[in-house]
């Protein structure tokens, strides 16, 4: 279970949207950094996130001026967010009687590829921080962005805060990594959506990745990632209660952890996805690879997948796939692309919006059977219309009308999680 910072080990936490949503919440954090650099904690590295809201802002204004905007125009506005909260976060704790060293990812030196609007962190610079350190100062850093080696902006996807966290943890060889949200760490389900869902105070990496993977908002999926493997811990509490309050850690799973696993540890609902149909492709599987490879040159990520010949005697297949529904319109006009760019005949492509992914997640699906049967039956009992079905060791995902979703969460919920 959690226990205080070691006094000789550096402290990486970020704070999230709403933990920096106003100044009131900004001073709070600040009182809270001045404590525990007042008990002696001399390495405080803190991350911020865009106040809450504000990336949304940034976003909708840059799509009012160009869908299809260029990628380092699109990082260069959604990043501003974080910028602002770098500022005000240094000079709380300035009011509160400590130096402060802000820091943006060209000043740091936060390297990512070349991705826009999905970069991945490459490698981090952590000279500026102990330098900070050693003048005695608290290094505050900007989550969300990192610099080409051309120094040119760019942003980790939404969430990508977490992951800035993980890895700046990572580099300064923290002890773990402390994620400060607005709930008390993960929950079973969305208690917005489930008020029976309860705290998961310890998790495995490999739960905890696919649960954020699945839709839970808690953590972004790559933080996690990062954490399974450099074996970081990861702590996720909630900014407003008392440091002493449960939490959740996750960590590495021990052989008596799998053990003792819950054959369901949690249930999901991700609402923002897509599905793409293509009927009358070429029964040809070169045409899937063409497909994909279109999609992932242009960073499409690619869930479930479904093809099929409607007729066996016919050469033609039908090729289904759920994308993120931000990539949509990407998606759609890649595909159209390509039929177009080798002359196929007859190839029609529908795009469908209104539906979600309900998951359930567990290590203990491992050693047990029969989930399957209880999902599928759960969501039948209750009338929910199954499209698309996706499996691995430890999960279960159904794509659902979005009518139907937070039906379909209780639901299984009530099924697997006592």
């Amino acid at each position: 279970m959690y226990t205080q910072f070691p006094l000789a080990s550096p402290i990486v936490q970020k704070y999230g949207g709403t933990s920096v949503g106003n100044v009131e919440r900004i001073k709070s954090v600040a009182a809270r950094i001045a404590r525990q650099a007042r008990a002696g904690h001399t390495q405080l590295a803190i991350v911020v996130s865009a106040q809450s809201g504000e990336t949304n802002r940034l976003v909708d204004l840059m799509y009012q001026v160009n869908p299809q905007a260029s990628g380092p125009a699109y990082d260069m506005a959604v990043a501003a967010g974080e910028q602002v909260s770098v500022a005000l976060m240094a000079a709380a704790i300035e009011a509160e009687g400590l130096k402060a060293a802000p820091f943006l990812a060209y000043k740091l030196g936060i390297f990512t590829d070349q991705f826009h609007a999905k970069a991945r962190i490459q490698s981090i610079n952590t000279d500026g921080i102990k330098e900070a350190w050693r003048v005695g100062a608290v290094a505050v850093i900007a989550g969300f962005q990192g610099v080409t080696a051309d120094m040119e902006l760019t942003t980790l996807g939404r969430g990508g805060s977490d992951t800035s966290a993980v890895a700046l943890a990572v580099a300064l060889n923290a002890a773990f990594c402390e994620i400060n949200t607005d709930v008390d760490g993960v929950f079973t389900a969305d208690p917005r959506v489930v008020p029976k869902a309860r705290l998961i105070e310890r998790m495995d990496y490999e739960t905890a990745h696919e649960m954020a993977s699945l839709g839970s908002k808690v953590l972004h999926p790559r933080c996690v990632e990062l954490g399974a493997k450099w074996k970081m811990p990861i702590v996720v509490r909630n900014t407003f209660t008392a440091d002493e309050h449960q939490r959740t850690i996750i960590m590495p799973t021990t052989e008596i952890t799998a053990i003792e696993a819950l054959l369901v540890s949690g249930v999901t609902l991700d609402r923002h996805i897509a599905r793409i149909t293509i009927e009358g492709l070429r029964k040809d599987s070169s045409v899937i690879s063409e497909v994909f490879a279109k999609l992932g040159a242009l960073g499409v990520n690619v869930d479930i997948i479904v093809h099929d010949r409607p007729d066996s005697t016919l050469s033609e297949m039908r090729l289904g796939f759920t994308v993120a529904r931000a990539d949509l319109e990407t998606a759609r006009k890649a595909i159209n692309s390509l039929v177009t760019e080798n002359g196929y005949k007859g190839v029609r492509a529908e795009a469908e919006a209104g539906i979600s992914k309900v998951s359930v997640v567990g290590v203990g699906m491992h050693s047990n059977s029969g989930v399957a049967g209880r999902t599928f039956a759960a969501l039948t009992k209750q009338g929910i219309d199954i499209h698309m079905i996706s499996t691995s060791e430890i999960k279960i995902s159904c794509v659902v009308n979005e009518k139907d979703a937070d039906r379909a969460m209780r639901a299984l919920h009530d099924e697997f999680v006592k």
